[in-house]
């Protein structure tokens, strides 16, 4: 869904961008079109300045994420990673296999690393003894509508595990929400993966110059509780 969200947000598909697309569905719409076109050029600057050494990508909570099969700069990573629920993982995997048998599917710019995963009773902490993870090489890590939905423990959990992962020059693209009530504030998390080594590099709101691309209501101010948080490792 993300990614048909970027290409229309890239064509024009959806509504003009002079439109007043309000908080409501259509606002939810632009928001999703426009973190995922943040991810790409985060995820492309990266890989741009890791060209020269061995790196992988990594997307927890990656939903219907196809970016391996178009995502042209991917060539330079050894893998890109998709971990995700057994049933949103297997529902995209029937997709995949129809459009394989069509003759639709194209190859994919790295390989293709399919994980299943309930991140609510699971720990990535079991991708190197159980799906073959190198820790020892650069990392970019996407956690895209995922952190915000994790207890507070797990969500603990999670942030000190990607860092026990990460090498250095590793970066962490961190999808945030400053209405969840019980959960980590972003003031927590920096404090935490500031004390693992990670150094902030950006921060947006939803609707700030940087992460608009011409999908927000123009005179309204940013959004207060949807943005991200960048991170590289030290």
């Amino acid at each position: 869904l993300s990614d048909s969200m970027s290409f229309g947000l890239a064509n024009y598909v959806f509504d003009p961008p002079d439109a007043d697309i309000g908080f409501g569905l259509e606002g939810h719409v632009m928001y999703t079109a426009t973190r995922t076109k943040l991810i790409n050029d985060q995820v492309d600057q990266w890989l741009g300045d890791s060209a020269t050494r061995k790196c992988q990508v990594l997307n927890l909570g990656a939903g219907a994420d196809t970016r391996v099969y178009w995502m042209e700069s991917l060539k330079k990573a050894t893998a890109y990673w998709e971990v995700d629920t057994a049933s949103v993982m297997n529902y995209k995997q029937k997709i995949l296999d129809s459009l394989q048998e069509k003759g639709e599917l194209p190859e994919t710019f790295c390989e293709r690393k399919a994980i299943t995963m309930d991140f609510s009773k699971e720990s990535i902490a079991e991708l190197p003894s159980s799906h073959g993870y190198q820790s020892n090489f650069p990392s970019c890590w996407i956690l895209e509508g995922l952190i915000m939905y994790l207890k507070r423990e797990d969500q603990e959990q999670l942030l000190d595990n990607v860092s026990k992962l990460s090498e250095k020059d590793s970066f962490l693209i961190l999808n945030f929400s400053k209405n969840v009530l019980g959960g980590l504030s972003c003031e927590e998390m920096d404090e935490r993966l500031g004390g693992q080594g990670w150094k902030k590099t950006e921060s947006f709101m939803f609707g700030e110059e940087g992460f608009d691309f011409g999908r927000y209501p123009k005179g309204k101010p940013a959004n207060k509780v949807l943005g991200f948080a960048m991170y590289r490792k030290d």
